[in-house]
């Protein structure tokens, strides 16, 4: 029977112009996720105050830019 070993692999982002929505530092035994580091990698971008005096249509473009994934959905 093969030996099995544990190895690490890195899940995400999804994306290089993402700026990190997510990414997922894995150890794996086999097919089994024994460990999950999650990098919850959104920058601040002061978007709270850009759209504070915006109506929602002004901030449309803002918030497309956050998610790239959500104007799929």
């Amino acid at each position: 029977m093969a030996e099995i070993r544990n190895y690490t692999m890195n899940f995400g982002p999804q994306h290089p112009a993402a700026h990190g929505v997510l990414r997922l530092v894995l150890e794996l035994d086999g097919e089994v996720i024994e460990r999950a580091d999650p990098h919850i990698g959104l920058l601040h971008r002061a978007t709270e105050k850009l759209v504070e005096h915006k109506t929602y249509l002004q901030a449309l473009p803002y918030m497309d830019r956050l998610d790239y994934v959500s104007m799929m959905c």
